[in-house]
């Protein structure tokens, strides 16, 4: 299974890592999860400090967390942005989920929380988002994510 982090959730990566961010942590280093990021989102979260940045290229060259091609996702969101039915400034989120299949979203920002769980935006299967350790149930094992790591 694969995750998406949106900038707003970097900080629970800083030192020290929140409770919140070492669960995902976990889940990534123990049981096979993978944090997805592209385009606008590898930008937003590389630029969110040293500490997310060097957690996310450790992560990528240990097979536990993929970069999308930056040029997929944007033409994936100019197509979102065509439909006109998203609420939030995060078109780039949506279709980063598209490309890669990725249906579990860490942010804190209702109006993208919508259009993540908008079906029309973001086919089968609903994506859930992930706020806190208590939602740690949404981190399971699936092979859906074209990003997932090998076995």
């Amino acid at each position: 299974m694969c995750l998406i982090l949106d900038t707003n959730s970097a900080h629970h990566f800083a030192s020290p890592i929140s409770q919140d961010g070492l669960k995902v942590l976990d889940w990534v280093e123990q049981k096979g999860g993978c944090i997805i990021y592209g385009g606008q989102n590898a930008d937003e979260l590389f630029n969110a400090g040293t500490d997310m940045k060097r957690l996310l290229v450790t992560l990528t060259r240990a097979g536990r967390a993929k970069r999308m091609p930056d040029q997929q996702v944007k033409l994936e969101t100019s197509i979102v942005l065509a439909t006109g039915l998203c609420r939030s400034d995060d078109p780039h989120i949506i279709a980063l989920a598209r490309i890669s299949n990725a249906r579990v979203l860490y942010s804190h920002d209702t109006d993208l929380h919508e259009d993540f769980k908008n079906l029309n935006l973001l086919p089968s299967p609903k994506g859930t988002i992930y706020q806190n350790q208590t939602h740690a149930r949404l981190l399971t094992h699936t092979s859906l994510c074209i990003g997932r790591p090998k076995a």
